[in-house]
């Protein structure tokens, strides 16, 4: 797939860079600042993948979200229904506090009230060859700090993410997935400074990718969203 990424303006807004990566590859042609005005953020600075999934469905597309976050979701809600999921993290909320847990129960319960898919299938490479052999690019929340295999890090004043194995922590991250080449996963990343490839483009072995997707549940990530056009 011919992926156009940008490169993100800072070191908070590789959500809503990705997310207009995708929107271009699927004929909808935004200036990237029109789509991180309108993406939801964090008081803390970044996003959710749930708040992009909320943005595309506020355009007209269909949006598929694949969360592997246990700290929200019970394994054993895999089988429940929009409405029951909904009153579920509602029940949740009076046994568990944070901002951070709070702002991501309150946006899926939006997001499944207006229309969103939430899904629970298991991350195997079978998962993102369903999505990329339909030619359907698949946006991810993962962990930067072991996709990248640096030190962890810390946010400054001027939004800029300073690499600090004492200070720093695990660090969250958005790219998007184009196409799976054997067992190579080739990736478009606003982060142009990357350290594999210093340019938007790159392929990264197919398990160690499963792997960085999974860990970002440390910093509330670990999912996989997928936006098509509405039937």
């Amino acid at each position: 797939m011919e992926i156009r990424m940008l490169a993100q303006p800072d070191d908070v807004t590789c959500g809503p860079t990705s997310l207009h990566a995708v929107y271009d590859f699927l004929g909808l042609h935004l200036d990237l600042e029109d789509v991180i005005r309108g993406v939801d953020y964090l008081e803390e600075g970044g996003t959710l993948g749930v708040y992009l999934g909320l943005d595309a469905l506020r355009r007209g597309f269909e949006a598929f979200l694949y969360s592997y976050n246990l700290k929200i979701f019970d394994p054993s809600w895999a089988t429940l229904r929009r409405p029951a999921l909904i009153d579920k993290l509602e029940a949740q909320l009076r046994y568990k506090k944070g901002k951070r847990f709070t702002e991501n129960s309150r946006a899926y319960q939006r997001f499944l009230r207006q229309g969103g898919h939430l899904c629970f299938d298991d991350l195997t490479p079978a998962l993102l060859h369903h999505y990329l052999d339909q030619n359907l690019p698949i946006l991810t929340g993962l962990s930067a700090t072991y996709l990248y295999n640096t030190r962890r890090e810390y946010t400054n004043h001027l939004n800029r993410s300073v690499y600090d194995d004492l200070r720093g922590e695990p660090m969250g991250h958005f790219v998007v997935l184009c196409a799976i080449r054997g067992n190579r996963v080739v990736v478009a990343d606003p982060y142009k400074e990357n350290p594999i490839s210093h340019d938007h483009y790159y392929e990264v072995d197919l398990h160690r990718l499963i792997r960085a997707i999974l860990l970002g549940i440390v910093t509330y990530d670990a999912n996989l969203l997928v936006i098509a056009p509405a039937d």
